[in-house]
């Protein structure tokens, strides 16, 4: 009912149409109800089926309950039987361990009494080797283990204790015995019983005493040697002239001689006292090699003069006016006031600084790869073996060759930086240009002592010396190389009509010991200053990619953070090349300003003076002369010709580029200024083509994307009719430069084109 109140809800009954549609509705509900009961009497089959299937399935309910019933029953059997089984096992176990521990006491006890006996033999026939062998075995019994053995078996308590104090006793007899004998023999200087004796003490339990006696007896051998080494250094030295570098010489045979006893006595280390020892020997012998090497570079100092020449330099760069930086040296006031060092006097003493430094990192590379293994091959746990190499690096960095080496490291990065400016200075003051070459003496100087600079801060092998010099050698080229350059560069190429054909004559002139004048003189080096300029950016380009390969092969294992330094060091030269492309374009623009454009603007303004609306009789006799564009052609080949041999090749293409952005945004003006008919058109299309083609030809660069709209508005000028336009004009194409604007503007140029017609072209 409630159904059918909501069906005919929205029915008027009280009227005929309302009737109606109720009962339509009623029928439609009737219907879908007769469907749907024939649609759930079609599944009876089904349902009956599924049915009888459960059914059947409650009737097997009973068998499944039987069996999962009967396994569980055997699950509880089985985890019975197991646990007997394994409280069986555990049993066996345990005994097992007793056994094990009643085995371990009674061979502990056998072997107690054998050591007991055993060691007061071995010390009355002074076979100290086998009494350190049975002192070694009772040391590893555990004597409350031996104390509980006899407690448990009667009777044997006073044997067990008596052989435990003759052990004791004999332990410490021989301990004795041994330090004493090490300690002859170390007076002797018998290194076989040294070796000898320093095998035992591990034995003993010594382990720590035995490696300091040890390494005591090798420290006061090197040190014996080392000062022996260094009194005879000069001597050698000079015998072998090797002069230059005999502090280095004596420095590597002390490092060597420290890292030939680390790589000999490793072995024997390892085989008696253990690996993971050797950061300890190392700091035992870091000892005496801090000593000595302090003593060698105090020699150093004093017979190489560092400090003197320190002092010098220093009082140098408070003279020239600026303290806190080195990058302009400059002669002090006063004419000499200031005893100032000569930077060759100094090349050969920084080469020996850089070698010194070098067998420093090399050598403690050593020390860190040998003990890096040592420890690999320990037993101990990743804790104690982390805990050992914080050990040695702090060791290292605050052991006094680190110290010093870092002074030495100083000293050096302040002679190679006086040095370098020093000698580019003097490569600057010294420049001279031979005849026939287009660039001056001083590129070549300047780079190769640039390059020999940062080639020897590769040998220092410390990659922090490396990145300083490298930046001094940026600051170098950034300041003193380019204030060279460009200060002929600012003075502009000088004016007046004395071509560069003039300047090699006058140059030559020269050399038959006559003067030249001195506007030659000042082109000559603007023009080389640009060579020098363009060829540098060459140079440094090479300089930076061979220097990162060099230095990247120097050192393979850097991290990433070093790598990082180091480019951003690298990018300093590359910073440089762009203040150099800079300089060039500067310099090209002065070159326009000066000898381009007064030249060009006149060869160009003559295509006004020309009449371009021509008869035929009149374009026969402007054929049959010389016209405008074999003029324009010879001028402008005559000036490529000047400076073709005087400019690089690629300040050269650099010329003929600008030369052809002034000819044609000229020769647009020009044109744009006059009229035209259509023979004028055709001459103009032709001439057009020709200084195109002349231009292309004139350089290796692609100039003709200058010339494109000159060519299109020869193009448009040629046209027949106003209509031939459209097989032309592309807009849509990247390469037509003219806007429709401009079209219409050129087509107003020529005389016999009606501007009706201008203007309904649809662009």
């Amino acid at each position: 009912m409630i159904g059918l109140d909501l069906l005919l809800d929205d029915c008027d009954t009280s009227t005929q149409e309302g009737i109606d549609e109720a009962c339509r509705r009623i029928s439609v509900k009737e219907k879908n109800i007769d469907s749907r009961l024939e649609e759930i009497l079609s599944q009876q089959c089904q349902l009956e089926a599924k049915m009888r299937n459960i059914g059947m399935a409650l009737s097997n309910l009973s068998l499944v309950a039987d069996k999962s019933r009967n396994l569980s029953e055997m699950i509880d059997h089985t985890s019975q039987l197991a646990e007997n089984v394994s409280a069986k096992v555990r049993r066996l176990d345990e005994a097992r361990g007793r056994v094990s521990e009643c085995q371990q006491r009674v061979h502990d006890l056998i072997d107690l009494q054998l050591c007991s006996q055993g060691v007061i033999t071995a010390i009355k026939e002074e076979d100290f080797e086998k009494g350190a062998v049975h002192v070694n075995r009772f040391l590893s019994m555990d004597k409350n283990l031996l104390q509980k053995t006899a407690d448990d078996v009667s009777g044997s308590i006073t044997s067990v204790s008596k052989a435990v104090s003759t052990l004791e006793q004999a332990a410490t007899q021989i301990r004795q015995v041994v330090t004493q004998k090490f300690d002859e023999a170390v007076k002797k200087d018998d290194l076989a019983s040294v070796e000898r004796f320093f095998k035992i003490f591990p034995l003993l339990g010594m382990h720590d005493e035995g490696l300091a006696k040890f390494m005591t007896y090798i420290c006061t051998k090197l040190q014996a040697k080392a000062q022996k080494e260094l009194r005879s250094s000069m001597d050698i030295a000079k015998a072998e002239k090797r002069t230059t570098v005999a502090f280095s010489d004596t420095l590597t045979v002390l490092l060597e001689n420290i890292a030939r006893v680390v790589e000999v006595n490793q072995a024997i280390i390892e085989n008696c006292y253990g690996a993971g020892r050797l950061v300890q020997v190392v700091a035992i012998l870091q000892r005496e090699c801090d000593d000595e090497v302090v003593k060698l570079v105090l020699e150093f100092n004093k017979n190489r003069q560092i400090g003197r020449r320190v002092a010098q330099i220093n009082d140098y760069i408070k003279s020239s006016g600026n303290p806190a930086a080195m990058g302009h040296y400059r002669k002090a006031s006063g004419g000499g006031s200031v005893d100032k060092l000569n930077a060759k006097d100094i090349d050969a003493l920084i080469g020996e600084i850089t070698i010194i430094h070098s067998r420093a990192e090399l050598y403690i590379k050593f020390i860190k790869r040998r003990c890096l293994n040592d420890l690999e091959k320990s037993t101990l746990e990743t804790e104690a073996k982390d805990a050992k190499l914080k050990q040695l690096d702090d060791l290292i960095k605050k052991s006094r060759l680190s110290t010093q080496m870092q002074e030495v490291l100083g000293t050096y990065l302040l002679f190679e930086r006086y040095f370098m400016e020093e000698s580019v200075l003097k490569a600057i003051a010294l420049d001279n240009l031979e005849a026939g070459q287009q660039c001056s003496s001083m590129l070549d100087d300047v780079f190769f002592i640039i390059r020999k600079c940062i080639r020897r801060s590769n040998g220092t092998q410390s990659l922090d010396g490396i990145c300083a010099v490298i930046n001094n050698a940026a600051s170098c080229l950034e300041q003193d190389f380019m204030n060279a350059l460009k200060n002929p560069l600012k003075a502009g190429y000088p004016t007046g009509y004395m071509d560069l054909a003039q300047s090699a004559l006058q140059s030559s002139i020269q050399q038959g010991r006559l003067q030249t004048s001195d506007v030659d003189q000042a082109r000559s080096k603007f023009i080389t200053a640009l060579n020098n300029a363009d060829m540098s950016t060459e140079f440094i380009e090479t300089l930076r990619s061979m220097m990162s390969d060099e230095i990247k092969m120097n050192f393979p294992a850097m991290t990433v953070r070093e790598k990082e330094k180091l480019d951003s060091c690298l990018s300093g030269l590359k910073s440089v090349g762009d203040s150099l492309k800079a300089l060039v374009d500067f310099g090209l623009q002065q070159l326009r300003t000066s000898a381009i454009k007064p030249r060009l603007h006149p060869w160009v303004d003559q295509f006004i003076s020309h009449n371009h609306n021509l008869s035929e009789e009149e374009l026969a006799t402007y054929e049959a002369g010389e016209t405008f564009i074999q003029y324009l052609i010879v001028q402008i080949d005559g000036l490529f010709t000047l400076f073709k041999s005087a400019l690089t090749p690629r300040n050269y293409d650099a010329l003929v580029s600008i030369v052809t952005t002034e000819i044609t945004a000229r020769l647009e003006r020009a044109i744009k200024k006059s009229t035209f008919n259509r023979l004028g058109g055709l001459v103009l299309d032709q001439e057009a083509r020709a200084l195109a083609s002349f231009l292309t030809g004139a350089t290796s660069w692609s100039v003709r994307d200058k010339l494109a709209k000159l060519l299109q508005m020869a193009t448009i000028l040629n046209l027949e009719s106003v209509s031939e336009l459209p097989e032309y004009w592309d807009s849509s194409s990247a390469t037509w430069r003219l806007t429709p604007n401009e079209v219409r503007t050129i087509l107003a140029l020529r005389i016999d084109f009606k501007m009706e017609d201008i203007k309904r072209l649809k662009l």
